[in-house]
């Protein structure tokens, strides 16, 4: 997968700054670009997804829009590999609290600065080249 890939992301997060940098810059890059501003904008960016094509996202990047203990369901389908190829998550609170969250929703990764955005490339690619690890990966071992 090259840099020059045309994919489908999905930015979630709850700062309006912090959504519209990296919205920018994956836009510049030529990518489709769906943002999400709360728990509820993410459930509806991914039935408009599912609607339009049956691939997965390429990507997700959340940060801080939702508990998975308040909202099991959309949990579920952030670790799916039928919505998203890869699923990386913004650091929300404390780091601890994030690797805690990346842990329990089987994040690839956990996007460590916003100038890093490249770095994105490596874990598509690393993604792509082998299953993602999941509950559904999980109950399988």
């Amino acid at each position: 997968m090259g840099n020059c890939e045309h994919l489908a992301i999905l930015v979630g997060a709850p700062d309006p700054l912090l959504r519209q940098r990296l919205t920018a810059a994956l836009r510049l890059r030529g990518h489709e670009v769906l943002e999400a501003a709360n728990a509820q904008d993410m459930r509806d960016r991914l039935t408009e997804h599912a609607d339009r094509t049956e691939k997965p996202l390429d990507l997700i990047l959340c940060g801080g829009l939702f508990a998975e203990k308040e909202d099991p369901e959309l949990a579920q389908r952030l670790t799916s590999q039928r919505v998203t190829r890869a699923l990386v998550l913004i650091p929300a609170g404390g780091l601890l609290s994030t690797a805690a969250r990346a842990q329990r929703l089987a994040a690839n990764a956990v996007m460590g600065e916003l100038s890093a955005v490249e770095d994105l490339w490596e874990i598509l690619e690393k993604a792509a080249g082998g299953p993602k690890s999941s509950s559904e990966g999980q109950a399988e071992s």
